[in-house]
């Protein structure tokens, strides 16, 4: 599988973000089931596992590293 775009991914990370202040796997993937995303989308979010991240740039940088968001 190849990376995702952060643009395909970035509103769910920045909404869940907002609810909390914090970035949150759980957040992240109802709000992209919500809106029917890609199988591709859900995947990359779904790698955030039991993580908790303080801010949208440390849920990237990780992503990034796991190969799930191109750089």
């Amino acid at each position: 599988m190849s990376p995702v775009p952060w643009s395909a991914i970035a509103k769910y990370v920045e909404e869940a973000h907002s609810f909390k202040g914090r970035v949150e796997r759980a957040d992240c993937m109802d709000l992209a089931f919500a809106n029917h995303a890609p199988d591709d989308v859900i995947d990359a979010l779904d790698a955030l596992g039991s993580r908790l991240f303080p801010t949208v740039a440390a849920a990237r940088e990780f992503l990034v590293a796991q190969n799930q968001v191109a750089p």
